[in-house]
């Protein structure tokens, strides 16, 4: 990736403070959890509580305070014009587990400069594990490099994906049995807390339909980092494709051919 580095954004310092925001959110999120709260359902049948709002609202007040001409793209709070560098926001990334007291939920932040994942924060406060991610400087978790692993046969992977229902909205249900058949085993953590799993090692590939790019775009950064791959079900570069496809690299176009298959079946 050419044309950014940090100073784009004012440096180090400017990351590290947007981190501290991060970090704070989270925490006031937490918080929210453990006093209880009301959850509404929108017009997408989704579901938003008051952490979602306060969440992007503290991120969000922050970005315009620093970065006045940046656009910004929210979950709750849509879209709005700017620069070549815009903020990507996830408030809770896994409202549902939020909601059941699980401990996969995150808070997620990436940044685009000219339309392309360049900075990929997230953070899961119940877990008290934080990723950052820059294009060019690699990609750590609680401060120590991610490691993928090294997994290159589909018959020994374990590949991690979203909820079912995604799946069977997205009209993608013969993909779960190929899934099935072709891998070692799979689990289904859901939201960025399979690409926790795979930046440790831990899964070898992701499969994740029914996505919005503000599901992805930190992934897109730290997995890139790391040596790894993101994708669209195609195997095309992007965050715009409404579905992801991740993976260690090794297993990727395997991957992508074997999803082709069952779409084709």
């Amino acid at each position: 990736m050419s044309g950014f580095d940090l100073d784009r954004i004012g440096g180090r310092r400017a990351l590290d403070n947007l981190v501290d925001v991060v970090l704070r959110a989270g925490q006031e999120a937490l918080q929210i959890q453990n006093a209880g709260f009301d959850v509404d359902i929108k017009e997408d049948e989704s579901p938003v509580t008051q952490a979602d709002r306060a969440v992007e609202e503290l991120i969000g007040a922050h970005v315009r305070k620093v970065w006045p001409s940046a656009a910004f793209l929210g979950e709750e709070t849509g879209s709005s014009d700017g620069d070549a560098l815009r903020f990507v926001v996830d408030p809770i990334d896994g409202t549902r587990a939020f909601m059941r007291g699980l401990d996969t939920w995150s808070v997620l932040v990436g940044l685009e400069w000219e339309k392309e994942p360049v900075v990929g924060i997230a953070f899961l406060p119940a877990a008290g594990d934080l990723f950052v991610g820059v294009i060019g400087g690699g990609a750590y978790v609680n401060g120590r490099p991610c490691r993928l692993s090294k997994v290159d046969a589909l018959e020994r992977s374990l590949v991690g994906h979203g909820g079912l229902e995604q799946f069977t909205a997205s009209g993608l249900e013969s993909l779960l049995p190929a899934m099935a058949k072709a891998t070692f085993t799979q689990r289904g953590l859901a939201d960025f807390a399979n690409y926790a799993a795979l930046l440790r090692g831990q899964m070898d590939a992701v499969i994740d339909p029914g996505v919005k790019p503000y599901d992805i775009a930190p992934a897109a950064v730290l997995i890139r980092e790391a040596g790894g791959r993101l994708t669209d079900l195609k195997g095309e570069r992007t965050i715009y494709g409404g579905a992801a496809l991740a993976s260690n690299s090794k297993l990727h176009e395997a991957l992508v051919a074997m999803v082709g298959r069952s779409i084709e079946d």
